[in-house]
């Protein structure tokens, strides 16, 4: 008769592999989508927009963050080792915000091209794409909260278990939710304003849905 000891060893090992076949998947579906992003030649290269970079940055993000925990978890083991379980939650909150900053500079491009008519208006002279990256700003202290207020243990199983403290999380999730409906709301408002909307406007707007 198989032992309690047994079944979960066997429950974890099948979890594990489950675990490495979601992480080969996902390597495989990103090395895909970087391959038909990834400019071929040079003259590409040189007409990169900032928009498209923020995309080509986000999808090598992921793809590091998916090759390095599938090590993490199928070679060296988070589990029994302080070390490991330690370097997973960092990693974890490295590549998330780094991932969300890139994410929201691509959502403020957007809406930079909206309200400038895709005109080759500068930056940093634009009040809006200020604003933008002013609230951007405020992704730095969610940050170092997320820092401090990481959670990672080892339970008496062996099993490492990383998180997030409350009060890491409910500014986390309450800054995510309020800084998309921003950004939205920065987005739509020159369609609102405007009536009818300038053909120029329209087009910009379809090109950057």
């Amino acid at each position: 008769m198989a032992s309690d000891s047994d079944s979960d060893s066997g429950e974890y090992h099948g979890l594990q592999i489950l675990t490495t076949c979601i992480e080969l998947i996902g390597v495989s579906l990103l090395s895909f989508c970087l391959a038909r992003r990834v400019p071929t030649g040079w003259r590409q290269w040189k007409h990169l927009t900032w928009g498209r970079t923020c995309v080509l940055l986000v999808l090598l993000d992921s793809w590091i963050f998916v090759f390095f925990s599938g090590i993490l978890t199928a070679g060296i083991g988070i589990s029994w080792s302080h070390t490991t379980c330690t370097l997973a939650i960092y990693s974890c909150i490295s590549f998330y915000a780094v991932s969300k900053i890139l994410i929201y500079a691509f959502l403020s491009e957007k809406v930079y091209i909206v309200w400038t008519g895709g005109n080759q208006a500068s930056r940093h002279k634009t009040k809006v794409y200020r604003l933008c990256a002013f609230v951007l700003l405020g992704y730095f202290a969610i940050g170092i909260l997320m820092v401090l207020g990481n959670a990672h243990t080892i339970r008496a199983d062996g099993v490492c278990v990383i998180g997030l403290k409350a009060f890491a999380t409910i500014p986390l999730i309450a800054y995510d939710l309020s800084l998309n409906i921003f950004l939205t709301a920065m987005f739509m408002c020159p369609l609102w304003i405007l009536h009818p909307i300038s053909p120029r406007l329209r087009s910009v707007a379809k090109r950057t849905l």
